[in-house]
C-alpha cells in the first residue's frame, strides 16, 4: 500500500476513534441518569447518532480491494499452433480433447501441460465432439471420426453438408449406437442399425441447425439460425417447431444442453445471438417443453450482446457459457443471474466452445490456438478482468443503489408471504397443540371387571409437535438446501407452474425460499402463539362454551383474539428475525440484498462499502418493521395489563 494510504488509514482510525468515544459517551449519558423528559427523543437521537457513524465509516476508510492483483481463475495453457478451435471435450479433471480446422485433434492428459497431436486423417474443419463410451468428432462435408486409442476411424456420411454439432445418447460399439448429427440447410442425420438415415425430409425447414441434444433415443432439440427450434419425441422420425419466446425470434442459436431427470420434466437451456440464454419451460402434452422463457425476472441475464457460441454445465443450476469477444460467465441459480469471467490474456480472443468434468474443472477453446484451463470454477473468487472503481463512497453508492434496492425489493417479496404462511401455520398449530381431541387406544383386553386400559392419543397435538421439533432442531440453511436440492428429484415443483401457469410461475428459487422462511417460522410461531393461548384464563373458554359457542367458535372469537394481542412483542421479534434469516436465500441463487452485495463486490471488489451498505438496507428494513410493530402493540394492547410505562 502506498505511503500515503498508510497516513490516511492512521488518520482515518484516528477520527474513528474519537467518533466512537463521543458517541459511546452520548449513549451513556442518554441511558442513565441524565435523561431527557422525552424518552421518544432520546431514542432518535441515538439512532440518528449511529447512522452518522455507520456514513463515516463507509466514507472515510478507503478500499484496499482494488489494490489487489485480480485473478480470474483460469490459466492460459501451451499448444503449439495457432489453428483455430471450435470444440473441446473434457474426459476427466486433467484429461481433453480439442480439436479444430484442417482437422486438428489434440489431446492432453495432464490438465495442458502436455499435448500430443493425434492424426485425424482429414484436413477439413472438425466443428463439435461428444462423447458417450467412445469419443466421436464432426466436421466439414459429413466428416464424421470415431476415437479408438490414439487413431481415428472415418464414418463420415457421403454427400452430407458442413456438420455442426452431434448428440450420442446410445454407444455399445460402432455397430451397436445410435447417433444424431446436425449440419446446414436442415440437415439431420441418424446413425442406427449400422447405417446413416437422412432425417432432412422431417425437420421441414432449411435453416442451418447449429447444435442437437438427445435425452434418450427418443426425445431431443435441435436449434439452428433465425430462431429455429425443433423438437421430437419418437427419435426423429417427425419434428416439430417450437415457438422461439418474443424478442429472440431473429436471433440464431447456437448451443443447447439438456438436464434431464427421471420422473421430473426435462429442463432445456438454449444460448446464442446477443447474448441469449433461455430456457424450456418443460410444460406441455409431453416432458420437453413446448414454452420457453427467460430463467430470470431480468430479461437479459447475461449481461451481453455477444454471441454465445457454447454451454456446459455440472449440473442444471450450475453452467458456464462462452462466447465471441472474451466471453465467459458462471451462472450458479439456473441462468438467473450470471458472473463474467473473461480473460485479461485473451482481450478481444472469441471462444468457440467449453467443456467442464465435474463442478470445478474445465476447459475452454477459441480462436488462434486458444485454450484455458481451471480447476477452481473459473473464479478466485473475484471474477471480473476489471473492477469498477469509485473513489468516493457517494459515487459508489451512486451505482450500488440500484442493485441493493432491487435486493431489497426482492427481500420484501420473500418475508411479506413467508410471514403469512408462518403465521397461518403457527395460528393453526397453535391451536392444535391446545386441543382436546383424543382418541382412545386399548392397550389390552378387558379386565375381570369389564374395564380398558387406555392410551389417550390426540392426533392433532402429536402432528404439531413433529411439525415443530423437526423445524426448530434442524439448521435453517440444510433446510434450504433440502427444499431447493432435494424436493426437486422426487418431482415437487415449487415454480407453482401447474396452478399458475407458465407465464406467471414463479422462480423455483423464489417458491423455495418462500416455503423454507414459511414453514421455518410456522414453528416458531407456533410456539408463541400457544403460549399466548395458555395464558388466557380458562374461564374465557368456559364461557364461551356456556353460550352456546362451538369449541373452534370459541378459540377464533373469544381466545384468539385476546392470546395475538398479548404475543405480538415475540411475533415482533420472530418477524425481525424472518427478515433477517431471508439472507440464507442467497446460498440458493435468489437475488435478494445478499446475493446483490455479493455482485457488487464481484463487479467492484469494494468489500467494505458494499457489506456496510447491505447492513444499512437490513438496517432499514428491521428498523421499520419494528416500529411498525411497536404501533401495533400500543393500538392493541389490552386495558391494564403489564405494569410498565408507555414506550
Amino acid at each position: 500500500m502506498p505511503r500515503g494510504s498508510i497516513k490516511l488509514s492512521i488518520y482515518n482510525i484516528e477520527v474513528v476513534g474519537i467518533l466512537f468515544k463521543t458517541v459511546s459517551f452520548r449513549f451513556i449519558m442518554l441511558s442513565g441518569k441524565y435523561t431527557f423528559k422525552n424518552f421518544h427523543f432520546r431514542k432518535l437521537q441515538t439512532v440518528k447518532l449511529f447512522l452518522v457513524l455507520l456514513l463515516v465509516l463507509l466514507f472515510l476508510t478507503p478500499s484496499l480491494g482494488s489494490e489487489e492483483e485480480k485473478d480470474t481463475g483460469w490459466d492460459q495453457v501451451p499448444i503449439s499452433t495457432d489453428n483455430d478451435f471450435n470444440d473441446v471435450l473434457a474426459l476427466n479433471s486433467t484429461s481433453a480433447f480439442v480439436i479444430g480446422e484442417n482437422g486438428k485433434i489434440y489431446h492432453t492428459i495432464n490438465s495442458g501441460a502436455n499435448w500430443s497431436e493425434q492424426d485425424s486423417g482429414v484436413i477439413l474443419d472438425l466443428n463439435a465432439i461428444e462423447f458417450n463410451n467412445q469419443a466421436i468428432v464432426v466436421g466439414d462435408s459429413g466428416t464424421v471420426l470415431i476415437n479408438e486409442g490414439d487413431s481415428w476411424i472415418d464414418n463420415s456420411i457421403e454427400g452430407a453438408g458442413n456438420l455442426y454439432d452431434l448428440s450420442v445418447p446410445y454407444f455399445e460399439s460402432l455397430t451397436d449406437s445410435v447417433i444424431f448429427v446436425s449440419g446446414t440447410g436442415g440437415e439431420i442425420w441418424k446413425w442406427s442399425d449400422n447405417s446413416w438415415e437422412d432425417l432432412s425430409n422431417f425437420t421441414g425447414t432449411t435453416n442451418d441447425i447449429y447444435a442437437i441434444d438427445f435425452v434418450n433415443e427418443n426425445e431431443g432439440f435441435a436449434v439452428g439460425a433465425d430462431g429455429l427450434i425443433l423438437g421430437t419425441i419418437d427419435g426423429g422420425s417427425s419434428w416439430e417447431i417450437r415457438e422461439s419466446p418474443e424478442g429472440f425470434r431473429d436471433f440464431s442459436f447456437y448451443d443447447v444442453i439438456i438436464f434431464g431427470y427421471q420422473g421430473n420434466p426435462i429442463s432445456a437451456i438454449i444460448v446464442g445471438e446477443n447474448g441469449t440464454v433461455i430456457q424450456s419451460s418443460g410444460t406441455g402434452p409431453t416432458a420437453i417443453g413446448f414454452i420457453w422463457k427467460v430463467p430470470s425476472e431480468n430479461s437479459h441475464p447475461t449481461n451481453t450482446t455477444s454471441t454465445i457460441n457454447s454451454i456446459s454445465g455440472s449440473s442444471r443450476f450450475k453452467f458456464w457459457v462462452v462466447g465471441d469477444d472474451n466471453f465467459v460467465a458462471l451462472t450458479e441459480d439456473g441462468g438467473s443471474s450470471f458472473y463474467n469471467q473473461s480473460q485479461l490474456q485473451n482481450a478481444g480472443s472469441d471462444f468457440t466452445g467449453i467443456s467442464f468434468w465435474d463442478g470445478a474443472s474445465g476447459f475452454a477453446v477459441g480462436e488462434e490456438g486458444t485454450v484455458m484451463y481451471t480447476d477452481r470454477e473459473g473464479q478466485d473468487p473475484r471474477v471480473l478482468d476489471t473492477a469498477i472503481s469509485y473513489d468516493t463512497f457517494w459515487k459508489y453508492a451512486k451505482y450500488a443503489y440500484p442493485f441493493l434496492k432491487e435486493g431489497m425489493y426482492n427481500t420484501l417479496k420473500i418475508i411479506v408471504l413467508a410471514i403469512f404462511i408462518g403465521f397461518t401455520i403457527g395460528v393453526t398449530l397453535a391451536v392444535f397443540k391446545t386441543s382436546q381431541v383424543n382418541i382412545r387406544i386399548p392397550l389390552s383386553l378387558p379386565k375381570e371387571d369389564g374395564t380398558w386400559n387406555y392410551f389417550n392419543f390426540n392426533p392433532l397435538k402429536f402432528f404439531a409437535t413433529v411439525y415443530t421439533d423437526i423445524f426448530r432442531n434442524t439448521p435453517l440453511l440444510v433446510q434450504f438446501f433440502f427444499i431447493y436440492f432435494g424436493l426437486v428429484e422426487i418431482g415437487v415443483d415449487l415454480t407453482f407452474e401447474s396452478i399458475l401457469g407458465p407465464e406467471k410461475a414463479l422462480e423455483r428459487a423464489y417458491g423455495s425460499a418462500v416455503v423454507a422462511l414459511g414453514l421455518n417460522s410456522g414453528a416458531y410461531q407456533t410456539e408463541i402463539i400457544r403460549s399466548g393461548i395458555q395464558a388466557i384464563p380458562s374461564g374465557q373458554m368456559e364461557a364461551g362454551r356456556s353460550i352456546g359457542l362451538t369449541y373452534l367458535q370459541t378459540m377464533r372469537f373469544v381466545v384468539l383474539p385476546q392470546a395475538i394481542r398479548i404475543v405480538i412483542p415475540p411475533l415482533g421479534n420472530e418477524t425481525v428475525n424472518l427478515v433477517l434469516n431471508s439472507a440464507l436465500a442467497s446460498a440458493i441463487g435468489f437475488g435478494e440484498i445478499t446475493r446483490k452485495g455479493r455482485l457488487l463486490i464481484s463487479l467492484t471488489f469494494e468489500t467494505f462499502w458494499t457489506w456496510g451498505l447491505v447492513l444499512l438496507f437490513y438496517f432499514v428494513i428491521t428498523y421499520t418493521l419494528a416500529n411498525i410493530l411497536k404501533y401495533i402493540e400500543k393500538r392493541l394492547k389490552i386495558p391494564g395489563l403489564g405494569l410498565g410505562g408507555d414506550d
